[in-house]
């Protein structure tokens, strides 16, 4: 059976490259939150200190808002920020670059902003990544796409052949 009669999901039970290719990616996300998310929370840190004699003198609620605020929209979008611009300028992000990936359109053209908002929008919220990711697999086609990855032309590329699974697993 062809890999285009059958989903994503179909090809991760038994293709050990499929699989090796989508722990890549899993890998990749998770160094690039855990770098993004130490750099910006201590920023957050830094910009919350003024706010912390009014903590401890019992005003919560102007401290609730601000945590608040940045845990719940700034620190979202400085995320956003930080996928779309490392992989429109650099076609790749840091945790990408550890696993050997990098982000290519199916067009050749190099990749531009747009194109890189568009595959990262979903990363803006956890469970948005998981339903794109979800989508993806479970529709036909090339599985080692998200469905925003379908829908703007990317595409993830090995550009290694270090394995992280297998193949005699």
């Amino acid at each position: 059976m062809g890999t285009s009669a059958q989903t994503g999901f179909d090809r991760l039970k038994d293709d050990k490259g499929f699989q090796d290719h989508w722990a890549k990616r899993v890998i990749a996300y998770v160094i690039d939150v855990a770098i993004v998310s130490v750099a910006v929370y201590i920023l957050v840190l830094i910009v919350a200190l003024p706010a912390l004699p009014a903590f401890f003198s019992g005003q919560t609620f102007p401290f609730a808002w601000f945590w608040g605020f940045w845990l719940g929209g700034i620190v979202p979008l400085i995320v956003l920020a930080y996928f779309v611009l490392a992989e429109a300028l650099f076609e790749r992000t840091l945790g990408k670059e550890l696993m050997g990936l990098r982000v290519a359109r199916l067009d050749n053209k190099r990749l531009d902003l747009w194109s890189s908002f568009v595959r990262n929008i979903s990363k803006i919220a956890f469970i948005l990544l998981i339903v794109d990711v979800a989508v993806g697999l479970g529709t036909h086609g090339d599985g080692r796409q998200k469905y925003s990855d379908r829908y703007i032309g990317t595409i993830v590329e090995t550009t290694n052949n270090s394995r992280i699974i297998p193949d005699w697993l």
